[in-house]
């Protein structure tokens, strides 16, 4: 008998995801066309706002030229907001709403959304992908797969030779023909291959983000779940908040190319040879907007790789969060019965005499007081504290004040605000000197505790930079002194033009 009753049912759960049945749905050409027009420019998060009127446009001019759009049963149009609330959010699940830090919305294109995209441009596209520069790819990819897998030392590096004798005979005939190229070389079929390399990438960064989400509610519900000791469950929790990314399926194939497209000095040798191609009168015969499409792909993908790693980052701070909020509720369990506690002793000793025995006396040993004496009188030799050193200036981290400005709240902006106006006019200062000559009312624990978080957060690298004093005020206004990181921090150069905001 043949599979076919396996098959069928195997593909239950292909056709009930919403791709699919957006691709059946009568509405499927008018979401299309509206998904391609509102996302032209190849991003994938737009703001809520700036789609809902978009949007409202867009089905007036399909409403306006007889076209097929959404309407009540009393014959009016949807709005964009019903269209994407009711439809695209909750029926088909082609979008997902995310709240921003500014309290703004914004709409980003789920998997589904980015699956029917790139169906309808795989069915209408008429150019063929088989062509010599993909062949080559193909043979590599085989040659490499077979070099790796080979048992045999001897084979692996026979094929790692030939690889370096092939080069340089590339290069020999490079310098012989003047500095020129094979002419057999075709940059519009390489190009196209590029381009349809690319093109699988949003779907998978939005299917790894998904999956980084649902790790991270799942990992805190198991934490909270989790009734073994304090100590030991936060230390255990806080490393598997650190290795949240690693410890994902997609995460964990995904790693090498994250830590590719991560790299800085890559990204821009690989951003300007993208730049230069799209420029190239090789590809005259492609129009502006297609030859712009291979940058616009390249600076998305990048964007969307930098974009895991920053929601790896704040997936791990959510639950380290979580888990110190929930310690801060264990801590008040632990205080009231300490306060319980303390009432009871009080209430003991109002109603017994003063030299009475106490309730756990008999737990505690006799000691004389001579004895005690002459132990608190015999100190042992004391060693003389640590030298004090003068900081390396240039050895400690610089960072701007704009970029510790650019993470924190209002709050923040007071204290870097006084912090700036104490800085000298063309240079910069040690943030421990400057922090101790702002206002008192400023220099609160929980601000330095926040500007060492945002420092972190901008990339400085607070685990080697040499600790200092910072002079601190609690609430009862008494001065506290705590060691943290030391760094240089500058004037903003944004008014300037000077500064250039990671992505």
């Amino acid at each position: 008998m043949s599979n076919i009753v396996s098959q069928y049912t195997e593909l239950d759960a292909t056709f009930g995801d919403g791709a699919m049945r957006l691709l059946r749905s009568p509405f499927a050409q008018t979401t299309i066309a509206l998904l391609r027009e509102v996302f032209a420019d190849g991003s994938t998060h737009l703001e809520s706002e700036v789609l809902y009127a978009r949007m409202d446009a867009m089905l007036d001019e399909l409403d306006f030229a007889d076209c097929k759009i959404w309407r009540h049963t009393d014959g009016t149009k949807l709005s964009a907001r019903e269209v994407v609330g009711e439809t695209w959010v909750k029926e088909y699940k082609l979008l997902e709403r995310r709240i921003l830090p500014s309290g703004e919305s914004e709409h980003s294109l789920r998997p589904e959304a980015l699956v029917v995209l790139s169906c309808a441009d795989a069915i209408g596209n008429k150019a063929i992908t088989l062509s010599s520069p993909r062949v080559e790819m193909i043979v590599e990819a085989l040659t490499r797969l077979s070099t790796a897998v080979n048992p045999d030392p001897q084979a692996q590096r026979q094929d790692l030779v030939q690889k370096v004798e092939e080069a340089q005979r590339a290069l020999d005939d490079f310098d012989k023909k003047g500095g020129k190229l094979p002419k057999d070389l075709d940059p519009v079929a390489m190009y196209n291959n590029a381009l349809d390399l690319m093109s699988s990438v949003p779907a998978d960064m939005s299917r790894i983000e998904e999956m980084m989400y649902d790790e991270r509610n799942s990992l805190i519900d198991s934490f909270h779940a989790d009734d073994r000791p304090g100590g030991e469950l936060v230390a255990e929790y806080l490393r598997r908040s650190d290795e949240l990314f690693s410890g994902t399926d997609s995460g964990q194939v995904y790693n090498g190319a994250i830590r590719m497209l991560s790299n800085r000095r890559l990204n821009a040798q690989i951003s300007s040879r993208v730049r230069m191609i799209c420029r190239s009168e090789a590809l005259a015969s492609l129009s502006q907007q297609d030859r712009m499409a291979l940058e616009r792909s390249w600076k998305h993908m990048v964007n969307g790789m930098q974009g895991v790693l920053k929601l790896r980052r704040s997936c791990s701070e959510t639950v380290a969060n979580a888990i110190t909020q929930y310690d801060h509720e264990v801590y008040r369990e632990y205080t009231a019965l300490l306060k319980d506690l303390y009432r009871t002793v009080m209430g003991w000793g109002l109603t017994h005499a003063p030299l009475a025995r106490g309730p756990m006396a008999d737990a505690l040993d006799d000691a004389r007081v001579a004895t005690l004496m002459r132990k608190l009188s015999t100190r042992p030799a004391k060693q003389p504290p640590p030298a004090l050193f003068a900081a390396d200036t240039s050895e400690l981290p610089q960072i701007d004040v704009e970029r510790l400005r650019y993470f924190g709240g209002a709050r923040t902006h007071e204290v870097l605000n006084a912090i700036e106006s104490v800085l000298p006019a063309n240079g910069g200062m040690r943030l421990s000197d400057a922090f101790g000559k702002i206002d008192a009312s400023l220099r609160r624990e929980v601000e330095l505790a926040g500007l060492m978080r945002f420092a972190l957060k901008a990339g400085v690298s607070l685990e080697e930079a040499q600790r200092a004093p910072y002079s601190c005020v609690d609430l009862d206004g008494a001065e506290r002194v705590w060691l943290a990181p030391d760094m240089v921090v500058r004037h903003s150069s944004v008014r300037d033009g000077k500064e250039e905001f990671d992505v």
